[in-house]
């Protein structure tokens, strides 16, 4: 009977662990009532639309909340190739028209409102827990998919740094579907004559199954049918 108990116990837990993950969008483009504005330190008419939100104080960035779900978006330009010292340039968030979104804003040149490796540009995603990230939205500065036309140049690729260590070199494309865990999310544009807008993404909120639980639930079966077999053969 103890055995049978450990068994249902063990198939509970696994149960629990394997709830369905909570979801949360946050979107920067323009999307009407789903659009997620920063809460303080907005500067209105920054960027090339009137309706644009840039960071008053740059070094402060947005900040984020939604569902349980903090961070703060900081953009920065750094110094020189070697990405050794950088310092906080102004974060566009460019909602009008629909394919926009975050990007670090120039401050030489507003026209350019993308995420540049020509400047050095990159954004950094600062979360107050560690959190899953996914279906990442990238857009081209001049208001179109990364697949459709681009005046200002092409999405190109951009280096992922997660919790300060570097990740990988990915290309910026319409949805980036894999999931990356962290606390911390810079993206440095590094495609010469390229640049991105981040559009929309998603938190992924879940509890992952350790390897051991399907070892554990096998061994415990396996207990289960043995002490069956020995109360067959008292």
């Amino acid at each position: 009977m103890t055995t049978l108990r450990l068994i249902a116990a063990a198939v509970a837990a696994a149960g629990f662990l394997t709830a369905p993950a909570n979801a949360t969008t946050f979107i920067f483009k323009s999307g009407g009532a789903f659009l997620d504005t920063p809460t303080g330190n907005v500067a209105m008419d920054c960027g090339t639309v009137g309706a644009d939100l840039c960071t008053d104080n740059d070094a402060l960035g947005f900040d984020y909340s939604k569902d349980g779900v903090n961070f703060n978006a900081t953009a920065y330009t750094y110094t020189d190739a070697t990405y050794t010292a950088r310092n906080t340039t102004q974060l566009l968030q460019d909602i009008s028209p629909a394919n926009s979104g975050l990007a670090a804003l120039s401050e030489m040149d507003a026209t350019q409102d993308q995420t540049q490796f020509d400047t050095l540009e990159s954004i950094e995603f600062v979360f107050d827990s560690m959190v899953n990230l996914t279906n990442i939205e990238f857009n081209a500065g001049d208001d179109n998919d990364c697949s459709g036309p681009q005046a200002e140049g092409p999405c190109g690729d951009f280096d992922l740094w997660i919790d300060g260590m570097f990740f990988a070199t990915i290309t910026a494309v319409d949805l980036l579907t894999d999931v990356f865990t962290g606390t911390t999310f810079e993206f440095r544009a590094v495609t010469q004559g390229a640049g991105f807008t981040i559009a929309q993404f998603e938190i992924i909120n879940e509890v992952p199954i350790p390897g051991a639980i399907p070892l554990l639930l096998s061994g415990l079966a396996g207990l289960g049918f043995a002490s069956r077999r020995r109360k067959k053969t008292a």
